[in-house]
């Protein structure tokens, strides 16, 4: 080799070497670098990518009657979930998931954006309260989206399938509706109540969620807990109902459609309330069929719609006491004033009916009541006003709502002259007011309404708030923490006018429209109570015969409304039967029905005071799991 070759080779030779070296030497700095400088910051970041935090739901809190029975549980359920850093952006892989688990794509698409954009930390359930088959099915499609996760958390369980279904309500994801209109107070993916009092109650009943730090594997599945703050659950409590009492009623209703509701006269609490066909709070905790839709959302019979406190009904002869009231203040009658009705009397050229076609004779006042006697009260109405009707009406608290804890009541609809303007810009006609004299017409009230005004006769003038929150359950000591009771308002109903009243109410029972049914008969022998029949026409017609020819649909509503028993009276009672017939041979039975209950079978196992210690019934091996 040329000396010169040999050269120029060494020196290119020598230049990589150093070269080399150089890089060698800098590839050390830099790892140094990182190994003593930067350590720290370096071990941050991948602890964060392999520990993330995850919310863990608290339960909500169990619901009791007022003897301990209960009426709401939780149960621990299985969802698939996708934790919020694992949410898909790409549209194609939210299309083929939701192909895999039987979802539409689009609202799947708009769910996961909007998760993105504030889920602070809750994960998005795809699937709840999985099955065996779910799981098999989500273990399948997990294969291909290793970022789903299977999560366990509280699962509301409703006792007693529709026993209870509109007063407790039911849960549900929080929607943009609630969100939007108390922005800060909820968080995307929280369980809140939607209906009955599960919503009026919620602040009472949700807990306090906590938080977890996993460990999770470079495919995101968790393979370790690193660190847990435990979720607060919410406080049990007690109801005022009384299960036994409300499985009375549902019983006694059986296919009927209506509503019923007791309440006691001590403090308003409600003891029982029924509205028929009821429904399953359980079904609202998976998504809808198709065929629970129609059977539920969609059906005729409004299975959905609470009756008792959302029911507008004319409340025909059990108005005629409201009329009573207002025309013995008023002045334009004497509880001895005797009016004549020969089964019908004209007014302003119309003949107006009454039930008994062949009449009733002279009555006054509490023979008027005891026999229904429609002629009596037109003839009260058509002495008075309306607007001092509707007076009397806003003195004894049907014009507003009643207050009672419970979500979308309805205001009971007691006619006057502003109300038709507002309603229907047209004045009042002193005919319409006949109509209203017998609770027809305009006039519609709540079974509610109308059972807090029968309360006001059974303490003789006293306006209760009907409520359903009793109190806390202290599970250390099993004893009721009790709320403070609403407020009862004095009416100043005149004792003299009030007895008057209980006579008529008495002699219903006793000889009047309800002694008619042989078995309501027998329970007042046994246990003394007052009540009023009512018969709320739905249809026009001819005669009986005519009436008898009419559908179902087209019969009237039957009512009976009172309070039990009759000397020093402990409950008060409304119960409407739609399309039942009269309020002798249907309503009533059902009342009956449940003052036997209250008054006789109910004492075997005595009701405790409010406030006292308050048994659990139900022995520890049967006991429902209470949390998780």
């Amino acid at each position: 080799m040329d000396p010169r070759d040999r050269r120029l080779l060494t020196g290119r030779l020598g230049a990589f070497q150093a070269a080399a070296v150089g890089m060698v030497c800098v590839l050390l700095a830099v790892y140094a670098w990182l190994q003593l400088v930067r350590h720290g910051d370096f071990q941050q970041l991948a602890l964060s990518q392999a520990v993330k935090e995850r919310n863990v739901p608290a339960p909500r809190g169990i619901v009791y009657d007022r003897n301990g029975h209960r009426l709401v549980d939780n149960r621990k359920a299985l969802h698939l979930v996708i934790a919020e850093e694992d949410l898909p952006r790409d549209p194609a892989v939210v299309e083929a998931l939701a192909a895999a688990l039987g979802l539409d794509a689009e609202p799947l698409k708009r769910k996961i954006h909007t998760w993105r954009q504030g889920s602070k930390g809750r994960s998005l359930v795809l699937m709840e309260n999985l099955d065996e088959a779910g799981i098999a099915l989500a273990e399948r499609v997990r294969s291909r989206f290793p970022f789903l996760g299977v999560d366990m958390a509280p699962r509301r369980v409703y006792l007693g399938d529709e026993l209870a279904g509109h007063l407790l309500g039911y849960v549900g994801e929080v929607d943009d509706v609630l969100m939007k209109k108390e922005p800060g107070l909820y968080q995307l993916g929280e369980i809140v109540g939607k209906d009955g009092f599960e919503r009026a109650s919620n602040e009472r009943l949700k807990g306090q969620d906590g938080a977890k730090k996993v460990l999770v594997d470079q495919l995101g599945r968790e393979v370790a807990v690193s660190g847990q703050a435990p979720a607060k659950a919410g406080r049990s409590l007690y109801l005022t109902l009384d299960a036994g009492l409300q499985r009375t009623i549902q019983e006694a209703f059986g296919e009927e459609k209506g509503a019923a509701v007791v309440l006691d006269l001590r403090d308003g609490g409600v003891l029982a309330l029924y509205s028929s066909p009821s429904y399953d709070s359980n079904i609202f905790l998976n998504r809808l069929s198709q065929e629970m839709v129609d059977r539920y959302i969609r059906h005729p019979s409004k299975p959905m719609v609470n009756r008792v406190t959302q029911g507008i009904y004319a409340p025909g002869s059990t108005w005629k006491l409201l009329m009573a009231i207002a025309g013995l203040e008023k002045g334009v009658i004497r509880p001895e004033t005797v009016i004549y009705c020969a089964g019908r009397k004209n007014y302003y050229g119309r003949d107006f009916r009454c039930d008994k076609p062949e009449g009733h004779g002279g009555l006054s006042l509490v023979g008027a009541i005891a026999q229904s006697c429609d002629v009596y009260f037109y003839e009260v109405a058509s002495r008075m006003d309306i607007d001092d009707i509707y007076a009397t009406a806003e003195k004894y608290g049907l014009t507003v709502p009643t207050g009672i804890d419970l979500p979308f009541e309805k205001t009971s609809r007691v006619p006057s002259r502003d109300w038709k303007w507002k309603a229907r810009k047209e004045k009042w006609y002193a005919g319409e007011t006949i109509s209203v004299g017998i609770g027809q017409g305009a006039v519609g009230l709540t079974p509610l309404g109308l059972a807090r005004f029968y309360a006001l006769l059974g303490t003789k003038g006293k306006l209760l708030t009907p409520h359903l929150f009793w109190g806390f359950r202290n599970e250390a000591t099993n004893l009721v923490e009790p709320a403070p009771t609403p407020p009862m308002k004095d009416t100043g109903l005149d004792p003299r006018i009030w007895s008057y009243l209980d006579q008529g109410l008495a002699q219903v029972v006793e000889n009047g429209t309800a002694a008619t049914n042989p078995f309501v008969r027998q329970i007042a022998k046994e246990i003394p109570f007052s009540g009023k029949t009512g018969t709320a026409q739905v249809a026009t017609f001819v005669d009986k015969s005519h009436y008898a020819r009419q559908a179902k649909e087209l019969k009237d509503h039957a009512w009976f409304a009172g309070y039990a028993p009759r000397d020093n009276p402990q409950i008060a009672f409304v119960f409407i039967a739609e399309n039942a017939g009269f309020g002798s041979t249907s309503a009533a039975p059902m009342a009956a029905k449940a003052v036997k209950y209250w008054c006789v079978d109910r004492l075997q196992d005595p009701l405790p005071p409010p406030g006292g210690k308050i048994p659990d019934r139900f022995k520890p091996a049967e006991k429902p799991e209470e949390g998780l």
